[in-house]
């Protein structure tokens, strides 16, 4: 049976707890107890993220419940606001809405703003913006609403136990590549105080600059040493597709950070748009970014939320894959139908893990607060919950 959110359902994931590890097309996990699976999992990520090169791969599930995802919102601008505007062949249940701006932007470039009919089509973009942005929160800090306590300690959790792992150990910075909108991920580091860079260089003008991805901090609290310590708490955050806080600036002609509302362009949608060149030019460089860290020695993939829907970003992983010395660890539910045909597509090859199942009676072995008990160690994460 198929659910409308494209999962297929079982009976096993109804009933009892039982986590799978997935390599060569075999279940690792097969047998043993809950705890035994667990124990297992838990000991394989931890080795993992001692990796010379780590990526992690954070998709739009892991801001749940703060954001929902990008299809919930899509379905009930369907059935609201959008039923008035241009929907087209977009009115069925399976596409996106990101592919939806990207068709509504191509018919206003063919038919000119202008026109009665790119009139219209510019009035359905505009809403379907405006409702993508209304479903973001409109505050990132505790205190506000329960789903943006639960988000945000979700992914304070996530890097506290990232660097309890790789403090102390001269390793490469972290790599944290995201899909999502929201601002979680800065919010978290910075109570944290962990260093990290976005791709924005400034502090009263922050401007997108990609070359900030190639520098590195340096503690220089001695100077007298004969060699600088790098900070070994830094990440490095790409938002390939955008931010809630980017905006176009006409009269630099550039992307900027910023929290004010005086300019209507909020998000970079991964659309083609009046500002070609420049609108452009941060998704190359991102996605340049995102091909160039996977294919270093030694590295390790790690995806947590994402359920596979961008054929583009699911290329550049199957591409890393040629490489024997990369490992891509995938928390996820082989049930839902696009993760199912990128699971299918690599099962028999030696680099590819995939972990889910149901770990509370239901197919939750995959959601982010238990990736980052595995990460943590079950025990410790449990307790300090």
């Amino acid at each position: 049976m198929i659910e409308g959110n494209g999962t297929k359902m079982t009976m096993e994931q109804d009933y009892y707890p039982n986590l799978y590890h997935y390599r060569l097309g075999k279940n690792l996990l097969g047998g043993l107890s809950i705890k035994d699976q667990e124990e297992k999992v838990t000991t394989f990520i931890q080795r993992k993220c001692n990796s010379e090169n780590l990526h992690f791969f954070i998709g739009s599930g892991c801001s749940l419940p703060a954001v929902p995802l990008m299809g919930w919102t899509f379905d009930k601008l369907k059935k609201g606001i959008l039923q008035e505007e241009v929907l087209g062949d977009y009115s069925g249940e399976s596409l996106d809405i990101e592919n939806y701006l990207n068709w509504l932007k191509n018919a206003i470039t063919f038919l000119g703003e202008e026109t009665q009919e790119g009139i219209k089509f510019k009035n359905a973009f505009d809403t379907t913006k405006k409702g993508l942005l209304d479903s973001m929160p409109k505050g990132h800090v505790k205190g506000i609403n329960k789903e943006i306590d639960v988000a945000l300690d979700n992914y304070r959790d996530f890097y506290s136990t990232i660097f309890s792992q790789r403090e102390f150990k001269k390793m490469a910075p972290v790599n944290v590549f995201t899909t999502n909108y929201d601002l979680f991920n800065e919010v978290a580091m910075e109570n944290l105080g962990i260093q990290y860079t976005n791709g924005f260089r400034g502090s009263v003008n922050r401007v997108f600059d990609p070359s900030v991805y190639r520098l590195r901090l340096v503690d220089d609290e001695n100077r007298y040493k004969d060699k600088w310590n790098v900070i070994r708490r830094y990440v490095k955050l790409y938002k390939i597709h955008g931010s809630i806080d980017w905006k176009y600036n006409e009269t630099i002609n550039s992307i900027v950070q910023s929290n004010s509302d005086e300019n209507a362009d909020v998000m970079i949608y991964p659309t083609i748009n009046k500002h070609l060149e420049t609108q452009q030019s941060p998704y190359s460089e991102l996605f340049r970014e995102l091909t160039i860290n996977l294919q270093k020695k030694n590295s390790t993939l790690i995806v947590v939320g994402y359920g596979f829907p961008d054929t583009h970003i699911n290329q550049l992983i199957t591409q890393a894959l040629n490489n024997e010395d990369f490992n891509l660890i995938v928390f996820g539910n082989k049930e839902e139908i696009a993760a199912s045909q990128f699971f299918d597509l690599h099962k028999e090859k030696r680099n590819f893990h995939f972990i889910g199942g149901n770990f509370s009676g239901k197919a939750d072995g995959h959601h982010f607060k238990n990736v980052i008990r595995f990460l943590s160690g079950s025990e410790q994460y449990a307790q300090s919950k």
